[in-house]
């Protein structure tokens, strides 16, 4: 009887441990395809990383100045404008658009260096526009520089402002 208990307790035995590392072969398995599908995604992902945001807002600053010096000169060649200021608001920032493959994974380039290839820059969106300037009291005047800046920044008439530049006399001691 404790011969056949004991062939019977085997068996289950058997039975339990082949349960037991067909269970842990099938939770190995569902690891690794979670791990590799988070592998591909890091690796699908450009390891380039963006210029820090205080580099990024340098940039847009000397982007922003840049315009405004631009249209400053040339609206001030314009003739009846007179000397101008402008002001300049952008949104956002600079976008990096990065090259992909046919299943939309980033071509890199480099050697040990791995960097994303970058294949377009979009440069931030031009809101608005302010111009004080010598003529801004003319509406000939007005009507030129609305129409000069609302082409050269592709902004509609309502995002410009034109007003006449005061020059405030020197104060006395």
């Amino acid at each position: 009887m404790l011969q056949k208990f004991w062939n019977k307790y085997k068996n289950s035995l058997k039975k339990e441990i082949l349960v037991h590392i067909l269970v842990i072969i099938g939770l190995l398995g569902i690891v690794c395809i979670v791990l590799s599908s988070c592998l591909e995604q890091k690796s699908s992902m450009p390891e380039h990383a963006p210029e820090t945001e205080s580099a990024e807002s340098a940039e847009q600053e000397a982007y922003r100045l840049t315009l405004q010096n631009q249209l400053a000169e040339m609206l001030s060649q314009i003739a009846g404008v007179g000397k101008a200021e402008v002001l300049v608001t952008l949104q956002g920032s600079e976008a990096y658009h990065y090259a992909q493959d046919a299943d939309s994974r980033y071509v890199t380039v480099g050697g040990s260096q791995k960097e994303a290839l970058v294949e377009s820059v979009s440069l931030p969106a031009v809101t608005g526009v302010v111009v004080a300037c010598e003529g801004g009291n003319k509406s000939t005047v007005q009507e030129i520089v609305y129409a000069t800046v609302s082409v050269a920044c592709g902004l509609r008439m309502s995002q410009i402002y034109v007003t006449q530049l005061e020059q405030f006399p020197a104060v006395m001691n």
